[in-house]
C-alpha cells in the first residue's frame, strides 16, 4: 500500500497555503516537478540551483533523488514555494 502523507503547500510563512495528499515514495525532483507543472511555480528544472523546495516540521531542503519518506515529511509538513 502507497502511504501518504497531506502538506500545506505555501509561498511564505504568511500565506495560508493549500492543503495537498502525496505519496511518500515519490523522490523530492518528482515532487518539484508536479507541483511546478500543477501551480506553474516558474523553477527552472534545468538549474540545479532553482530546482529545490524548502520544508519545515521537519526542516529540510527537498531535492534530488531522495525519496520524502528518507526527508522525513509526515502529515502537517509545510513546503514553502517562495525564494
Amino acid at each position: 500500500m502507497d502511504e501518504k502523507v497531506i502538506v500545506m503547500l505555501k509561498k511564505d510563512e504568511n500565506d495560508p497555503g493549500v492543503d495537498i495528499e502525496i505519496p511518500l515514495n515519490i523522490s523530492a525532483n518528482e515532487l518539484i516537478y508536479g507541483l511546478n507543472m500543477s501551480f506553474k511555480l516558474g523553477i527552472n528544472m534545468d538549474d540545479p540551483r532553482e530546482c529545490f523546495l524548502r520544508a519545515s516540521n521537519p526542516i529540510t531542503l527537498l531535492k534530488g533523488e531522495k525519496t520524502l519518506e528518507e526527508h522525513g515529511i509526515r502529515n502537517g509538513t509545510s513546503i514553502y514555494t517562495g525564494r
